[in-house]
């Protein structure tokens, strides 16, 4: 498994567990390295988390799984602030406010599960978002986030920042967290054209499997809206690589379904 994207602050801060340097004692800061750059003129030297291996990491999704039981983001009627699991194909960019310039802050990975996936009615979006700071590798570049979209990309940013202060819960009204109000109708309608506009330019042929763990930020399923989609910030984000036999198992039922459908 190849780690693709880690908050050390929601492991450090909202989960607890400390860094090894801590735990032995040691006073030094350490940095994080350079380990991705999503524009050239990015600078990398404000980060001051010491960097999660992989130990820590399972260490985490220990924690997750002992004390707070997450579910699949299949489940219905997903709450703010709860804990879910993923496990499916994926796209991931790297974009910026819609009026702003380059470099990338906001990194998102989008993917989708037809209806009929763990009894879903209908299909099911998953968009998690976070700080590009998180990264551990290379994501496409996409610029400008898009229209309408500068509310959306200011809050995903603001819950990094809290996090960085040390306020690990999101308010149930994630207006609350946001100077200026928005209504939920333009708040919904911006996360779904986003998730739109990346389902759109990054066909199924493009994406990888990814599967970690994440909070939840909204659960739209309104039915004004052609599909269900939950929004959340990732925990962790890792690339599973599957040998061709087991990925060709996982994708010729999905052709045998189509191709009985009248």
């Amino acid at each position: 498994m190849d780690l693709v994207y880690v908050s050390e602050r929601k492991i450090y801060g909202r989960l607890g567990i400390r860094p090894v340097s801590v735990q032995q004692g040691l006073q030094a800061s350490l940095k994080v390295p350079p380990l991705i750059e999503v524009s050239g003129s990015r600078s990398w030297d404000e980060a001051a988390e010491p960097i999660a291996g992989h130990a820590l990491v399972e260490k985490a999704r220990s924690s997750i799984e002992r004390r707070f039981s997450p579910v699949p983001f299949t489940t219905r009627n997903l709450q703010v602030n709860q804990w879910v699991s993923f496990d499916l194909d994926m796209a991931q960019v790297a974009v910026h406010e819609d009026s702003g310039t380059p470099p990338e802050d906001v990194a998102l990975f989008v993917g989708q599960v037809p209806a009929g996936t763990a009894g879903q009615p209908r299909d099911l979006g998953l968009m998690l978002c976070g700080s590009v700071q998180h990264l551990r590798t290379q994501v496409c570049g996409r610029g400008r986030m898009g229209s309408d979209t500068t509310w959306l990309h200011d809050l995903i940013l603001e819950v990094e920042r809290r996090e960085d202060r040390g306020l690990n819960v999101i308010p149930e009204f994630l207006n609350d967290l946001m100077p200026h109000r928005r209504s939920e109708v333009l708040i919904e309608d911006a996360a779904f054209g986003v998730h739109g506009w990346i389902q759109r330019e990054h066909p199924p042929s493009t994406r990888g499997r990814l599967r970690g763990h994440a909070i939840v930020l909204m659960d739209i399923d309104r039915p004004r809206w052609v599909h269900r989609l939950v929004v959340a910030t990732p925990l962790y984000v890792e690339a599973v690589h599957e040998p061709t036999s087991q990925a060709r198992r996982r994708i010729l039922p999905k052709m045998r379904r189509r191709a009985r459908t009248p």
